[in-house]
């Protein structure tokens, strides 16, 4: 089993209820497809605190303590959505977390 945690983009929160985030895990597609052989379990799913990610690495480090063995950013910060543009930070965000935590961060859910 492996244990994930998710930071997704607080703006695309606003009107993304993550659906997409849910149906890659269930499915064990896009960038879950890697654990294909194994049960997914969610530890967490958080929002970023908004640009420049000011909430995501305290909440990576928070489900990490919690049992997160790795953390995916949400596609809604790598790709561009209709209301939120690419996130700049993601790749920032994602060397802290991994600086931070010493788990793996993932770029894209689905």
């Amino acid at each position: 089993m492996v244990k994930v945690g998710l930071v997704r983009c607080e703006g695309a929160m606003r009107i993304c209820p993550g659906t997409s985030c849910f149906r890659a895990i269930r499915e064990k597609t896009g960038s879950f497809a890697q654990y294909s052989d194994e049960e997914i379990e969610i530890i967490g799913m958080a929002p970023c605190g908004g640009c420049p990610g000011r909430d995501a690495v305290r909440q990576a480090a928070e489900m990490v303590r919690r049992g997160a063995e790795v953390i995916f950013l949400g596609t809604c910060m790598i790709k561009p959505i209709p209301s939120e543009p690419v996130c700049k930070y993601s790749a920032e965000i994602a060397e802290a977390i991994r600086k931070k935590t010493g788990v793996d961060v993932v770029m894209g859910t689905h």
